[in-house]
């Protein structure tokens, strides 16, 4: 199926293939392979069950050590990885592949999420009211701290 895929997508996802990945990039898609921790992954998993459940976006923990090497390869898009060795990685996956990249930057580039991040959009911490249509921001300073900090949190899990 990867040479049949036309349509320019941004995707993230756990894990892919390098022709996964060749077949999104060849037609001017993005794709990051990102970890999620439990909590991280629940709450992504089904976004209407959690926000009305009234839990606030959690923090997007950091791999497990045994995974940080594969979050951190360019060569596999990871999301901890270098951006210019992403890009650097691109370039040599279409030459090996022989495909041609298409012109000008990736329709995906300006929007990008931050490592701690789950939701485009949406900041970790933050509510999301779905019958008032509405996002709350924590405003006490324990909680802006904690979910604003510069310190990752290491996930929780062992692999």
């Amino acid at each position: 199926g990867d040479d049949v895929f036309t349509t320019p997508i941004n995707l993230e996802v756990q894990w892919a293939s390098c022709t996964a990945i060749a077949a999104i990039e060849r037609v001017g898609g993005r794709i990051r392979t990102a970890y999620y921790d439990l909590e991280s992954l629940k709450a992504i998993a089904d976004a209407e069950k959690w926000f009305l459940s009234g839990k606030p976006i959690p923090r997007r923990k950091n791999p497990p050590h045994s995974l940080m090497h594969y979050y951190t390869d360019p060569d596999y898009r990871g999301y901890l990885a270098n951006p210019s060795d992403i890009e650097a990685s691109r370039v040599r996956l279409a030459e090996i592949v022989g495909y041609t990249l298409p012109d000008g930057e990736p329709p995906f580039e300006a929007e990008q999420k931050r490592p701690e991040q789950i939701f485009l959009g949406l900041e970790p911490g933050q509510l999301v009211s779905l019958a008032d249509e509405k996002v709350f921001e924590p405003t006490h300073p324990t909680l802006v701290e904690f979910y604003k900090g510069e310190e990752q949190q290491l996930a929780d899990t062992v692999r």
